[in-house]
């Protein structure tokens, strides 16, 4: 049996591929024969520079109308990004500043995720907002928030551990329980298997497919997408050019399986690339 932290919740009204040798390439790897990516990583069907506003872009996600929110380090503001007039439409605060990582939404709430695991929850341009301070073991940092719908839980990537128990571990968060669960945990044979080097494995987004079910986890440091289901079994995994993917944060998708991935600027202005949902 999972065990779990209950959170405490209070509401606050705010104003408003392993690489050890030099010439190693990594190389993509299958860990089941009938597995075939639905996307080519290698050729986004779409990409847009995004304003200044969101250079340091950490965190998006669908939210209606082929419209997306997102979230960047530093400021407690989320912006509405339409895709199709590719520009920022609207954006409301919720806060002061932080590091937040992650955001999603669901079922008309908005959740934005903290670097400390702290969820604030609120509607959009509401002013009644809710925030979770969370109870992750000591010293885990956080970073990718997604939603499951079959569990009815978020899903909170840990980027670092403060020990064992933690590391390489993505936590969920219960919405109708309002409990904390372990999830998810990989171990350092299974990356070694799947041509990920352990030392970089560091999720910096994740996302439910919505037609899978299939747990899509990004990870910046090392340039990767990382492919599970449910179990811990790793599905895929494919490297990412530095080149086209400078610093990916954000990863979500599009009721229709479109792919969305968000990196941020590195000195340049942040961009979103849209990979369309091949069968």
């Amino acid at each position: 049996m999972m065990k779990y932290v209950l959170f405490g919740l209070s509401l606050m009204m705010f104003g408003c591929g392993t690489s050890s040798k030099k010439n190693d390439k990594p190389e993509a790897a299958t860990m089941e024969e009938a597995f075939k990516l639905p996307y080519q990583l290698n050729a986004p069907d779409e990409t847009v520079t995004l304003p200044k506003e969101l250079k340091e872009i950490s965190g998006l996600t669908y939210y209606k109308d082929d419209k997306l929110l997102c979230v960047q380090d530093e400021e407690a503001v989320v912006y509405v990004y339409d895709i199709k007039k590719k520009k920022v439409v609207k954006d409301f605060g919720f806060g002061g500043y932080g590091d937040f990582e992650g955001i999603e939404y669901v079922n008309g709430q908005v959740y934005v995720l903290e670097s400390n695991g702290n969820l604030f929850r609120f509607e959009p341009e509401s002013t009644q907002i809710g925030r979770t301070k969370t109870d992750l073991p000591t010293k885990t940092e956080v970073e990718g928030l997604a939603y499951d719908p079959k569990t009815k839980r978020l899903l909170i990537a840990v980027k670092s551990g403060g020990g064992a128990s933690s590391d390489k571990a993505i936590y969920s968060y219960d919405l109708l329980n309002k409990a904390v669960f372990k999830d998810m945990q990989l171990n350092d044979t299974q990356l070694e298997g799947a041509h990920i080097d352990p030392k970089t494995y560091k999720p910096s987004g994740i996302a439910v497919h919505p037609i899978t079910g299939e747990w899509y986890i990004l990870t910046s440091a090392g340039k990767r997408l990382l492919i599970t289901n449910r179990q811990a079994r790793i599905r895929y995994s494919e490297p990412l050019n530095p080149t086209q993917f400078r610093q990916p944060e954000g990863i979500c998708f599009a009721p229709n399986g479109d792919l969305f991935i968000a990196s941020e600027g590195d000195g340049k202005k942040g961009y979103v690339m849209r990979f369309g949902y091949k069968k």
